[in-house]
């Protein structure tokens, strides 16, 4: 019996030591460090080092990240919206096109992603090195009464708005496109049909018990 017992004690020893020096050596370093960056000397060192390669850092980080440095996003009102869409300057660039035409998105991988960005423009700065086809043109504003602007995103044919991820036009001014189209039926700037439907009046008049003795004509 005591065979078993000394050789399951040996074997737990054999397995458990290398762990729980592995665990001390650890805590052994870390009191180390720590002991080291509170001290007297370590602190007045960093007190005295420069700011300026931190800064750097950053600015470097932000240029790899963002891959563009932040722009203002100039403020422009409807009216002149709808002057720019009437202007040579807008011809020329979209030559007669949707102004989501050309917009390609970057993105990693050969499957683009399924849905589009959720915006484009942060605390009034362009946030990202490709921005969708409204945010990276200042002059196009989402408004109800810019009519030429949302018939750019209304299909000819079928009168419905094109998919978002054909537009490739970022989730917030998406929704805005639809609430001004929206208005803009509701103020009769966007002509929309209406589904006809043909209904049988002999049969609700006539046919039915409650109303057979009405007479039609």
């Amino acid at each position: 019996m005591a065979a078993p017992i000394r050789f399951v004690a040996s074997e737990v020893s054999r397995r458990v030591f290398p762990l729980w020096r592995t665990v001390s050596q650890q805590r052994k370093l870390t009191t180390q460090l720590q002991s080291r960056w509170t001290s007297p000397v370590y602190l007045q060192q960093a007190r005295g080092l420069s700011r300026t390669p931190v800064v750097l850092c950053e600015a470097e980080e932000e240029q790899e990240e963002g891959g563009h440095q932040e722009a203002e996003v100039p403020v422009v009102t409807w009216e002149e919206s709808v002057r720019y869409l009437e202007s040579p300057e807008f011809a020329e660039r979209y030559k007669g096109r949707e102004v989501w035409w050309d917009y390609v998105r970057n993105h990693k991988g050969s499957v683009p992603p399924q849905r589009t960005r959720k915006t484009c423009i942060r605390e009034g700065k362009i946030s990202t090195g490709n921005p969708c086809p409204i945010c990276r043109d200042p002059n196009l504003v989402v408004d109800y009464r810019n009519v030429e602007l949302l018939e750019h995103f209304i299909c000819p044919h079928s009168g419905e708005m094109h998919n978002v991820l054909r537009t490739g036009v970022c989730r917030k001014k998406h929704k805005m496109l639809v609430a001004a189209v929206q208005k803009a039926k509701n103020h009769g700037f966007l002509a929309f049909t209406v589904p006809y439907k043909k209904y049988d009046y002999e049969e609700i008049f006539i046919k039915h018990p409650a109303t057979a003795t009405v007479k039609t004509g």
